[in-house]
């Protein structure tokens, strides 16, 4: 038994191709680096969190859509009625095999292994609102520019945007530790990042490298009408739009590429997206404008000027349409507007208190406030807070980023996965029967996950400067991976359970 546990640990503890990412930590932010082509950045992604990916599509998504029987009439929508970017199915597909490279691909809970095509569907929750009883995942936005910002030392005048992902949370709060900002360098188009979770291909939330940011709000006018042609889900068009380098042939890259990504597919639901960019890369010499999709009614673009009480250099946004359709009752959009009217100066603070104005605080069980962002695109930097156990996002302060504290992602020759970037886990002895001892390389967050991805609690006997004791003795025999997430990163190492207990 031992040597084939032995076997499995050989299998599976390096990659079976080069993998172009990493994991770091900055502050309390978890960072994944990608590169290289679509393929090989979601190799990479899968290889790199798969015990995660498979914990997010086990629980999360089963709770959110209602049971594993829903899973597979999602599948089956899917596969009737979406059409997938191709650099998506590139990346899907590279997800799968990076995490079949890492964990076990049979699920217990589905009777029957991941395949890519469950990773398109985690990542077009979206798009199933119309269809199925996903429930309302809401959001809310604020932007503001020029005079607006002047008195801001950060911003001089520059544009920023404030933003709430507010998300279902399950009952367990997998979804807070699947929490993340990916940094992804293709081969070809725009560099940019996407703020989401572990094993969520598209893009909620995202700023690229020229100056261009959008954020994604669900619509409040919800139903297919429009069957034909096949739909596309909004988070990857979001995400095209980022990436491509010249989406609406205009002969460059401005937000106009983004307000053609968005509005050039058919789509299945109803979608308010914020988008802000460099005032060079204004469209149509509007700075910040919403873009209103909706199945039925088509597309329109609201600008400041549609909205007359906070012209000409705020703009806010909600769940709600308000050019497609007329508005609809709400509390939150209303408060936005009052405020900015009331007082029209923006500060950084300023912008981060409206989002705690507007912010619901995180249940399991049902949802609430999950994320909470700056955008500053002129500038290329980002503050950032995740909701935790013990506190909402909007009651953190931001973790400040900037373009090159995030790129270059990877130095020029990319990274050779076999050499680890700084010292990593060490766990004695291993294969190990009743206690082991883990020695981390700094204080941190540490997880022991079997090869299905499930977190399993080894009880700690106690602690020596940096290492950990656990008991083992009541874990089944097999491999584990221990996860460690600190100040120097994420580590993970195999550990073998050889069992006999002590």
């Amino acid at each position: 038994m031992l040597s084939h546990l032995l076997l499995v640990t050989a299998l599976t503890a390096f990659p079976s191709r080069n993998v172009h990412g990493s994991l770091e930590q900055q502050g309390p932010i978890e960072v994944l680096n990608l590169w290289g082509s679509w393929e090989e950045m979601g190799y990479a992604h899968g290889y790199l969190l798969a015990p995660r990916i498979k914990l997010v599509y086990e629980t999360y998504m089963v709770e959110l859509a209602g049971g594993v029987s829903n899973i597979e009439a999602l599948r089956l929508f899917y596969i009737q009625h979406f059409q997938t970017p191709p650099r998506f199915s590139a990346y899907a597909a590279g997800g799968i095999a990076g995490m079949a490279d890492s964990v076990d691909l049979y699920s217990d809970v589905f009777g029957r292994e991941l395949d890519t095509l469950d990773v398109l569907v985690a990542s077009a929750v979206q798009d199933f609102s119309g269809a199925t009883p996903l429930g309302d995942l809401l959001c809310s936005s604020v932007s503001s520019w020029g005079e607006a910002t002047a008195s801001e030392p950060e911003l001089a005048g520059a544009p920023a945007m404030s933003r709430n992902l507010d998300f279902f949370v399950d009952s367990a709060a997998n979804v807070f530790d699947a929490q993340l900002l990916v940094t992804l360098d293709p081969d070809s188009g725009q560099d940019f990042v996407s703020i989401g979770f572990s094993g969520y291909l598209g893009t909620l939330s995202g700023m690229n490298e020229s100056g261009v940011c959008a954020a994604l709000n669900m619509g409040d006018h919800k139903g297919i009408t429009t069957w034909k042609p096949d739909f596309v889900p909004i988070t990857m068009a979001l995400a095209v739009g980022l990436c491509d380098e010249d989406f609406d042939g205009s002969g460059d890259h401005d937000a106009g590429d983004m307000v053609a990504a968005l509005t050039e597919y058919n789509r299945s639901s109803s979608y308010i997206i914020h988008v802000l960019a460099d005032p060079d890369l204004a469209w149509q010499g509007d700075t910040g404008l919403v873009v209103e999709v909706n199945n039925s009614a088509g597309h329109a673009v609201r600008t400041a000027g549609d909205e007359p009480p906070i012209a000409p250099d705020h703009m806010a946004a909600t769940n709600h349409h308000r050019k497609l359709y007329s508005p609809s009752p709400g509390w939150r959009y209303p408060l936005l507007v009052d405020s900015m009217a009331a007082d029209p100066d923006m500060t950084l603070d300023r912008f981060w208190g409206l989002m705690g104005e507007v912010g619901f605080q995180p249940a399991p069980g049902t949802g609430g406030t999950i994320q909470t962002m700056i955008f500053a695109p002129q500038q290329r930097r980002i503050g950032l807070a995740f909701s935790t156990d013990d506190a909402a996002s909007w009651e953190q302060d931001p973790w400040w980023l900037d373009w090159d504290d995030l790129f270059p992602n990877h130095d020029p020759q990319s990274a050779d996965p076999h050499q680890p970037q700084s010292p990593g886990l060490r766990i004695r002895p291993n294969p190990a029967t009743g206690t082991v001892t883990v020695a981390a390389p700094g204080p941190g967050w540490l997880g022991v996950y079997d090869l299905c991805g499930r977190r399993v609690s080894p009880p700690l006997i106690g602690t020596s400067g940096d290492s950990r004791e656990l008991d083992v003795s009541a874990l089944s025999p097999g491999v584990y991976l221990v996860v460690h997430r600190g100040e120097a990163g994420m580590r993970t190492a195999r550990m073998v359970v050889a069992g006999g207990g002590r």
